[in-house]
């Protein structure tokens, strides 16, 4: 037995199924970096395209000169380090950075959208001449106002943007920092529509927008387990 030879054949075959093995994996790693170039690049544009939306459409007569450097420089970073989660997909088995970073990008870039839509360049203002926003204010002020604000907007940003983030993987993941990343990537935004108001609506505003966040991707990640497509990394 110890002098027998495996048969040709065998050999051979061994060696074509290792081959062909090794080729598929080089071809799935290649689709895969294809894809996730391709999905960085679409998520990319439109937190671009929200951030270019959400400067441009605010007017600055009332700041100082250096505020359209410092929250374009805050954005521009803030968009450098989340397209580098996406597209290097960077994750641990406990944190899914990439796709909490993707809901970010893409809600920025739906806020941007929304914010050129709406009729005043000054949400809050806008907010609170309306049929919901203006008894609010009348029944707790701009604070009160400015939270249920931050609660509405995001939630349905965070909503949004998780449905179409968090679909087609693997297993659930927590809302907790995909709603994170949301509220960091919108915070400048919030910064420079609350110049020029007191910190009790800053802190309304702030508080607002993470609640909605939270609630908004946590609906997101119920409905996907609903419809049997529950969200992860």
């Amino acid at each position: 037995m110890a002098n027998e030879r495996t048969p040709p054949e065998v050999r051979e075959g061994v060696r074509s199924g290792i081959l062909s093995s090794l080729q598929r994996d080089v071809e799935r790693r290649g689709g895969r970096t294809a894809r996730l170039l391709a999905a960085a690049g679409v998520i990319g544009v439109a937190g671009a395209v929200g951030v270019t939306l959400l400067i441009a459409g605010h007017p600055f007569d009332h700041h100082p000169p250096w505020h359209v450097a410092v929250f374009s420089a805050i954005w521009a970073g803030l968009l450098v380090v989340s397209l580098a989660l996406v597209f290097l997909n960077v994750r641990t088995p406990t944190l899914p950075l990439a796709r909490s970073a993707s809901v970010g990008v893409l809600g920025l870039g739906i806020a941007g959208i929304c914010g050129a839509a709406c009729p005043d360049p000054h949400f809050l203002v806008w907010w609170t001449a309306t049929g919901i926003g203006a008894p609010l204010t009348r029944a707790g002020g701009l604070p009160l106002a400015a939270l249920c604000f931050g609660v509405a907007t995001t939630f349905a940003i965070g909503l949004a943007s998780a449905l179409v983030v968090l679909g087609g993987a693997h297993r659930t993941v927590r809302p907790l920092l995909p709603a994170a990343m949301l509220l960091i990537l919108l915070a400048p935004g919030l910064l420079l529509q609350s110049v020029g108001s007191s910190l009790g609506v800053l802190a309304g505003w702030l508080t607002g927008s993470a609640t909605g966040a939270y609630l908004g991707v946590a609906g997101a990640v119920r409905l996907r387990a609903r419809l049997g497509s529950p969200g992860a990394d």
